[in-house]
Protein backbone atom coordinates (compact mmCIF):
# COMPACT_ATOMS: atom_id res chain seq x y z
CA UNK A 1 0.00 0.00 0.00
CA UNK A 2 1.73 3.23 -1.11
CA UNK A 3 1.82 6.01 1.45
CA UNK A 4 1.49 9.73 0.66
CA UNK A 5 2.61 11.72 3.68
CA UNK A 6 0.84 15.10 4.09
CA UNK A 7 1.72 17.60 6.79
CA UNK A 8 1.33 21.28 7.60
CA UNK A 9 4.62 21.43 9.47
CA UNK A 10 7.74 19.90 7.92
CA UNK A 11 10.62 19.57 10.36
CA UNK A 12 13.48 17.08 10.65
CA UNK A 13 11.72 14.59 13.01
CA UNK A 14 8.67 14.62 10.74
CA UNK A 15 10.88 14.04 7.70
CA UNK A 16 12.57 11.08 9.40
CA UNK A 17 9.17 9.57 10.24
CA UNK A 18 8.14 9.87 6.61
CA UNK A 19 11.32 8.17 5.40
CA UNK A 20 10.99 5.41 8.00
CA UNK A 21 7.45 4.72 6.84
CA UNK A 22 8.81 4.26 3.28
CA UNK A 23 6.47 7.01 2.10
CA UNK A 24 6.00 7.19 -1.65
CA UNK A 25 5.61 10.98 -1.47
CA UNK A 26 5.92 13.76 1.10
CA UNK A 27 3.69 16.83 0.60
CA UNK A 28 3.70 19.99 2.69
CA UNK A 29 0.60 22.16 2.76
CA UNK A 30 -0.35 24.20 0.83
CA UNK A 31 -0.18 22.34 -2.47
CA UNK A 32 -2.32 22.39 -5.60
CA UNK A 33 -4.91 19.78 -6.52
CA UNK A 34 -2.91 18.94 -9.65
CA UNK A 35 0.17 18.05 -7.59
CA UNK A 36 -1.85 15.83 -5.23
CA UNK A 37 -3.69 14.07 -8.07
CA UNK A 38 -0.44 13.48 -9.95
CA UNK A 39 1.13 11.89 -6.88
CA UNK A 40 -1.93 9.72 -6.19
CA UNK A 41 -1.95 8.55 -9.80
CA UNK A 42 1.77 7.76 -9.73
CA UNK A 43 1.40 5.86 -6.44
CA UNK A 44 -1.48 3.77 -7.77
CA UNK A 45 0.39 2.99 -10.98
CA UNK A 46 3.40 1.76 -9.04
CA UNK A 47 1.17 -0.28 -6.74
CA UNK A 48 -0.56 -1.95 -9.69
CA UNK A 49 2.76 -2.50 -11.46
CA UNK A 50 4.22 -4.27 -8.43
CA UNK A 51 1.20 -6.43 -7.68
CA UNK A 52 -1.37 -6.90 -10.43
CA UNK A 53 -4.29 -8.97 -9.06
CA UNK A 54 -5.53 -11.88 -11.17
CA UNK A 55 -8.49 -11.12 -13.42
CA UNK A 56 -11.40 -13.51 -13.04
CA UNK A 57 -14.48 -14.09 -15.16
CA UNK A 58 -13.48 -12.06 -18.20
CA UNK A 59 -11.52 -8.93 -19.01
CA UNK A 60 -12.70 -5.64 -17.45
CA UNK A 61 -13.89 -2.88 -19.76
CA UNK A 62 -11.30 -0.38 -18.52
CA UNK A 63 -7.68 -1.39 -18.46
CA UNK A 64 -5.28 -0.31 -15.77
CA UNK A 65 -3.26 2.70 -16.91
CA UNK A 66 -0.10 1.40 -15.30
CA UNK A 67 -0.54 -2.04 -16.79
CA UNK A 68 -1.06 -0.55 -20.26
CA UNK A 69 2.08 1.55 -19.97
CA UNK A 70 4.08 -1.60 -19.42
CA UNK A 71 3.23 -2.70 -22.98
CA UNK A 72 4.64 0.51 -24.46
CA UNK A 73 8.38 0.89 -25.03
CA UNK A 74 10.00 3.54 -22.88
CA UNK A 75 10.23 6.81 -24.78
CA UNK A 76 7.12 6.17 -26.88
CA UNK A 77 5.75 9.43 -28.26
CA UNK A 78 2.58 10.21 -30.16
CA UNK A 79 2.04 13.01 -32.66
CA UNK A 80 2.76 14.01 -36.26
CA UNK A 81 2.25 17.79 -36.15
CA UNK A 82 5.18 20.00 -37.24
CA UNK A 83 5.67 21.50 -33.72
CA UNK A 84 5.84 18.03 -32.16
CA UNK A 85 8.14 16.70 -34.87
CA UNK A 86 10.44 19.65 -34.20
CA UNK A 87 10.54 18.72 -30.49
CA UNK A 88 11.40 15.08 -31.29
CA UNK A 89 14.09 16.17 -33.73
CA UNK A 90 15.78 18.30 -31.06
CA UNK A 91 15.42 15.47 -28.53
CA UNK A 92 16.99 12.98 -30.95
CA UNK A 93 19.88 15.33 -31.68
CA UNK A 94 20.73 15.91 -28.03
CA UNK A 95 20.15 12.28 -27.01
CA UNK A 96 23.43 11.10 -28.53
CA UNK A 97 25.38 13.60 -26.42
CA UNK A 98 26.04 13.99 -22.70
CA UNK A 99 24.80 17.59 -22.69
CA UNK A 100 22.69 18.78 -19.76
CA UNK A 101 19.23 19.51 -21.13
CA UNK A 102 16.40 21.75 -19.96
CA UNK A 103 12.83 20.96 -21.06
CA UNK A 104 10.37 23.83 -20.68
CA UNK A 105 6.63 23.79 -21.21
CA UNK A 106 3.25 24.24 -19.57
CA UNK A 107 1.98 21.74 -17.04
CA UNK A 108 0.74 18.56 -18.71
CA UNK A 109 2.53 19.01 -22.04
CA UNK A 110 4.68 15.88 -21.61
CA UNK A 111 8.03 17.08 -20.31
CA UNK A 112 8.81 13.76 -18.65
CA UNK A 113 7.79 11.92 -21.85
CA UNK A 114 10.44 13.92 -23.75
CA UNK A 115 13.01 13.28 -21.02
CA UNK A 116 12.32 9.53 -21.18
CA UNK A 117 12.54 9.69 -24.98
CA UNK A 118 16.01 11.26 -24.70
CA UNK A 119 17.03 8.58 -22.21
CA UNK A 120 15.71 5.78 -24.44
CA UNK A 121 17.60 7.13 -27.46
CA UNK A 122 20.86 7.80 -25.61
CA UNK A 123 23.91 5.62 -24.88
CA UNK A 124 22.67 5.57 -21.26
CA UNK A 125 19.41 3.78 -22.18
CA UNK A 126 20.47 0.66 -20.25
CA UNK A 127 21.10 2.74 -17.12
CA UNK A 128 18.45 3.94 -14.64
CA UNK A 129 16.04 6.82 -15.18
CA UNK A 130 15.48 8.49 -11.81
CA UNK A 131 12.81 11.22 -11.61
CA UNK A 132 12.35 13.57 -8.68
CA UNK A 133 9.77 16.36 -8.37
CA UNK A 134 11.40 19.31 -6.64
CA UNK A 135 8.03 20.99 -6.02
CA UNK A 136 6.58 18.02 -4.15
CA UNK A 137 9.27 17.85 -1.46
CA UNK A 138 9.90 20.25 1.45
CA UNK A 139 13.37 21.71 1.90
CA UNK A 140 14.59 19.18 4.48
CA UNK A 141 13.45 16.15 2.51
CA UNK A 142 14.56 17.48 -0.89
CA UNK A 143 18.22 17.68 0.11
CA UNK A 144 18.23 14.29 1.82
CA UNK A 145 16.47 12.73 -1.19
CA UNK A 146 18.90 14.28 -3.67
CA UNK A 147 22.18 13.83 -1.81
CA UNK A 148 21.43 11.11 0.75
CA UNK A 149 22.75 11.20 4.30
CA UNK A 150 25.30 9.56 6.57
CA UNK A 151 24.64 7.82 9.85
CA UNK A 152 24.16 10.43 12.58
CA UNK A 153 23.47 13.29 10.16
CA UNK A 154 20.36 14.07 12.21
CA UNK A 155 18.25 12.49 14.92
CA UNK A 156 17.23 8.92 14.09
CA UNK A 157 19.51 8.75 11.04
CA UNK A 158 20.91 5.41 12.20
CA UNK A 159 21.87 4.06 8.79
CA UNK A 160 23.43 5.79 5.78
CA UNK A 161 21.14 6.28 2.80
CA UNK A 162 22.17 6.97 -0.80
CA UNK A 163 20.40 9.84 -2.54
CA UNK A 164 18.69 9.94 -5.91
CA UNK A 165 21.86 11.29 -7.55
CA UNK A 166 23.77 8.17 -6.55
CA UNK A 167 20.92 5.91 -7.61
CA UNK A 168 20.99 7.53 -11.07
CA UNK A 169 24.67 6.68 -11.60
CA UNK A 170 25.25 5.45 -15.13
CA UNK A 171 21.87 6.80 -16.23
CA UNK A 172 19.74 9.93 -16.18
CA UNK A 173 18.56 12.10 -13.29
CA UNK A 174 15.35 13.95 -14.21
CA UNK A 175 14.66 17.02 -12.08
CA UNK A 176 11.05 18.06 -12.56
CA UNK A 177 9.99 21.60 -11.56
CA UNK A 178 13.63 22.51 -10.97
CA UNK A 179 12.75 26.18 -10.31
CA UNK A 180 11.18 25.06 -7.01
CA UNK A 181 14.53 23.85 -5.70
CA UNK A 182 15.65 25.77 -2.60
CA UNK A 183 18.61 28.15 -2.82
CA UNK A 184 20.67 25.88 -0.56
CA UNK A 185 19.95 22.86 -2.73
CA UNK A 186 20.73 24.91 -5.84
CA UNK A 187 24.19 25.75 -4.49
CA UNK A 188 24.91 22.10 -3.68
CA UNK A 189 23.59 20.86 -7.00
CA UNK A 190 25.76 23.33 -8.90
CA UNK A 191 28.78 21.43 -7.60
CA UNK A 192 27.30 18.20 -8.96
CA UNK A 193 27.13 19.70 -12.45
CA UNK A 194 30.57 21.30 -12.23
CA UNK A 195 32.61 18.60 -10.51
CA UNK A 196 30.34 15.53 -10.72
CA UNK A 197 30.75 15.11 -6.98
CA UNK A 198 28.86 16.05 -3.81
CA UNK A 199 28.68 15.47 -0.07
CA UNK A 200 25.96 13.46 1.62
CA UNK A 201 24.23 15.23 4.49
CA UNK A 202 26.54 14.82 7.46
CA UNK A 203 29.29 13.44 5.22
CA UNK A 204 32.93 14.53 4.93
CA UNK A 205 34.08 12.51 1.92
CA UNK A 206 32.98 13.59 -1.56
CA UNK A 207 30.95 11.08 -3.55
CA UNK A 208 31.83 10.95 -7.26
CA UNK A 209 29.00 10.17 -9.67
CA UNK A 210 28.60 9.60 -13.40
CA UNK A 211 25.14 10.93 -14.22
CA UNK A 212 23.39 12.91 -16.94
CA UNK A 213 20.95 15.60 -15.83
CA UNK A 214 17.72 16.59 -17.57
CA UNK A 215 15.80 19.41 -15.90
CA UNK A 216 12.22 20.50 -16.53
CA UNK A 217 10.05 23.43 -15.52
CA UNK A 218 6.65 24.90 -16.33
CA UNK A 219 7.94 28.38 -15.48
CA UNK A 220 10.13 30.72 -17.50
CA UNK A 221 13.62 29.92 -16.23
CA UNK A 222 15.09 33.20 -17.46
CA UNK A 223 12.43 35.23 -15.63
CA UNK A 224 13.08 33.24 -12.43
CA UNK A 225 16.75 34.26 -12.69
CA UNK A 226 15.82 37.91 -13.18
CA UNK A 227 13.60 37.81 -10.08
CA UNK A 228 16.44 36.36 -8.04
CA UNK A 229 14.60 33.08 -7.44
CA UNK A 230 17.11 30.96 -9.34
CA UNK A 231 20.90 31.10 -9.37
CA UNK A 232 22.28 32.52 -12.60
CA UNK A 233 25.31 30.20 -12.57
CA UNK A 234 23.05 27.15 -12.17
CA UNK A 235 20.83 28.50 -14.95
CA UNK A 236 23.73 28.49 -17.41
CA UNK A 237 24.77 25.01 -16.31
CA UNK A 238 21.28 23.56 -16.74
CA UNK A 239 20.24 25.44 -19.85
CA UNK A 240 23.02 24.20 -22.14
CA UNK A 241 20.45 22.74 -24.54
CA UNK A 242 16.89 24.04 -24.32
CA UNK A 243 13.76 22.26 -25.62
CA UNK A 244 10.40 24.03 -25.52
CA UNK A 245 7.34 21.80 -25.66
CA UNK A 246 4.36 23.50 -27.33
CA UNK A 247 0.98 23.40 -25.56
CA UNK A 248 -1.66 21.13 -27.04
CA UNK A 249 -3.58 24.10 -28.49
CA UNK A 250 -0.56 24.73 -30.76
CA UNK A 251 -0.52 21.13 -32.04
CA UNK A 252 -4.21 20.37 -32.55
CA UNK A 253 -3.38 17.96 -35.38
CA UNK A 254 -2.19 15.51 -32.71
CA UNK A 255 -5.42 15.51 -30.68
CA UNK A 256 -7.02 12.73 -32.70
CA UNK A 257 -3.97 10.47 -32.48
CA UNK A 258 -3.57 11.11 -28.76
CA UNK A 259 -7.26 10.51 -28.03
CA UNK A 260 -7.24 7.29 -30.05
CA UNK A 261 -4.14 6.10 -28.22
CA UNK A 262 -5.70 6.80 -24.82
CA UNK A 263 -8.86 4.95 -25.86
CA UNK A 264 -6.82 1.91 -26.88
CA UNK A 265 -5.06 2.11 -23.53
CA UNK A 266 -8.29 2.18 -21.54
CA UNK A 267 -10.62 0.06 -23.67
CA UNK A 268 -8.70 -1.65 -26.43
CA UNK A 269 -10.85 -1.60 -29.58
CA UNK A 270 -14.15 -1.73 -27.68
CA UNK A 271 -14.96 2.01 -27.75
CA UNK A 272 -14.53 4.67 -30.44
CA UNK A 273 -15.05 8.42 -30.83
CA UNK A 274 -17.80 9.76 -33.07
CA UNK A 275 -16.86 12.53 -35.56
CA UNK A 276 -18.83 15.03 -33.46
CA UNK A 277 -16.90 14.07 -30.32
CA UNK A 278 -13.63 14.40 -32.22
CA UNK A 279 -14.66 17.85 -33.43
CA UNK A 280 -15.41 18.88 -29.83
CA UNK A 281 -12.00 17.65 -28.69
CA UNK A 282 -10.28 19.58 -31.47
CA UNK A 283 -12.20 22.74 -30.56
CA UNK A 284 -11.30 22.73 -26.86
CA UNK A 285 -8.41 24.96 -25.69
CA UNK A 286 -6.90 22.32 -23.32
CA UNK A 287 -5.42 24.50 -20.55
CA UNK A 288 -4.28 21.25 -18.89
CA UNK A 289 -2.76 20.04 -22.16
CA UNK A 290 -2.20 16.32 -22.85
CA UNK A 291 -2.82 15.36 -19.22
CA UNK A 292 -6.26 17.00 -19.37
CA UNK A 293 -7.04 15.25 -22.67
CA UNK A 294 -6.12 11.91 -21.14
CA UNK A 295 -8.38 12.52 -18.14
CA UNK A 296 -11.29 13.60 -20.36
CA UNK A 297 -10.97 10.50 -22.53
CA UNK A 298 -10.70 8.22 -19.49
CA UNK A 299 -13.84 9.72 -17.94
CA UNK A 300 -15.71 9.49 -21.26
CA UNK A 301 -14.76 5.81 -21.55
CA UNK A 302 -16.42 5.25 -18.18
CA UNK A 303 -19.49 7.40 -18.92
CA UNK A 304 -20.45 5.97 -22.30
CA UNK A 305 -22.57 2.83 -22.15
CA UNK A 306 -22.20 1.76 -25.76
CA UNK A 307 -19.34 1.32 -28.21
CA UNK A 308 -19.18 5.01 -29.14
CA UNK A 309 -18.19 8.15 -27.23
CA UNK A 310 -20.28 11.17 -28.20
CA UNK A 311 -20.11 14.85 -27.23
CA UNK A 312 -22.28 14.46 -24.11
CA UNK A 313 -19.79 11.97 -22.65
CA UNK A 314 -16.83 14.37 -22.82
CA UNK A 315 -17.90 16.86 -20.11
CA UNK A 316 -15.91 19.68 -21.69
CA UNK A 317 -16.36 23.19 -20.34
CA UNK A 318 -17.25 25.57 -23.16
CA UNK A 319 -16.09 29.18 -22.98
CA UNK A 320 -18.73 31.74 -23.79
CA UNK A 321 -16.27 33.97 -25.66
CA UNK A 322 -15.18 31.17 -28.00
CA UNK A 323 -17.13 31.41 -31.28
CA UNK A 324 -18.79 28.20 -32.47
CA UNK A 325 -17.14 26.24 -35.23
CA UNK A 326 -18.36 27.15 -38.68
CA UNK A 327 -19.69 24.50 -41.02
CA UNK A 328 -16.42 24.84 -42.94
CA UNK A 329 -14.37 24.09 -39.82
CA UNK A 330 -16.50 21.05 -39.04
CA UNK A 331 -16.18 19.87 -42.62
CA UNK A 332 -12.39 20.10 -42.47
CA UNK A 333 -12.29 18.15 -39.21
CA UNK A 334 -14.70 15.53 -40.52
CA UNK A 335 -12.72 15.06 -43.74
CA UNK A 336 -9.46 14.75 -41.76
CA UNK A 337 -11.06 12.15 -39.48
CA UNK A 338 -12.28 10.12 -42.47
CA UNK A 339 -8.92 10.32 -44.26
CA UNK A 340 -7.06 9.26 -41.12
CA UNK A 341 -9.44 6.33 -40.52
CA UNK A 342 -9.05 5.13 -44.12
CA UNK A 343 -5.26 5.30 -43.83
CA UNK A 344 -5.30 3.27 -40.61
CA UNK A 345 -7.43 0.49 -42.13
CA UNK A 346 -5.66 0.59 -45.54
CA UNK A 347 -8.77 1.78 -47.40
CA UNK A 348 -11.19 -0.83 -46.00
CA UNK A 349 -14.45 1.15 -45.97
CA UNK A 350 -16.33 -1.32 -43.76
CA UNK A 351 -13.68 -1.11 -41.06
CA UNK A 352 -13.36 2.66 -41.52
CA UNK A 353 -17.10 3.14 -40.96
CA UNK A 354 -16.95 1.01 -37.82
CA UNK A 355 -13.94 2.94 -36.51
CA UNK A 356 -15.71 6.28 -37.13
CA UNK A 357 -18.92 5.06 -35.48
CA UNK A 358 -21.10 5.61 -38.55
CA UNK A 359 -22.91 3.34 -41.01
CA UNK A 360 -21.44 2.35 -44.37
CA UNK A 361 -24.13 4.41 -46.13
CA UNK A 362 -23.18 7.48 -44.10
CA UNK A 363 -19.52 6.90 -44.92
CA UNK A 364 -20.21 6.57 -48.65
CA UNK A 365 -22.23 9.81 -48.57
CA UNK A 366 -19.36 11.63 -46.88
CA UNK A 367 -16.80 10.15 -49.28
CA UNK A 368 -18.87 11.51 -52.16
CA UNK A 369 -19.29 14.86 -50.39
CA UNK A 370 -15.55 15.34 -49.98
CA UNK A 371 -14.51 13.73 -53.28
CA UNK A 372 -12.79 10.79 -51.56
CA UNK A 373 -14.49 7.88 -53.39
CA UNK A 374 -11.19 6.79 -54.93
Amino acid sequence: MPIIFITGKADVPMTVRAMKSAAFEFLTKPFTNDVLLDRIRAALERSIRESVPPIRHGQPRLRSAAHSHEALPEGTTIGTSPPWRAVLKLASQVAATEVTTCVQGESGTGKEIVARFIHAQSPRRHGPFIAINCAALPEQLLESELFGFERGAFTDAQQPKPGQIELAAGGVLFLDEVTEMTRAAQAKFLRVLQEREFLRLGGTRPVHVNVRVIAATNRNLHEAVERGEFRVDLYYRLNVFDIRIPPLRERREDIRLLAASFLREFCGAAVELTPAALAALCRHDWPGNVRELRNVVERAAIMCEGPRIDVEHLSLSVKEDVPPLSSTDLGVLERQAIEQALREVRGNKVRAAKQLGITRTQLYNRLKKYGLEN
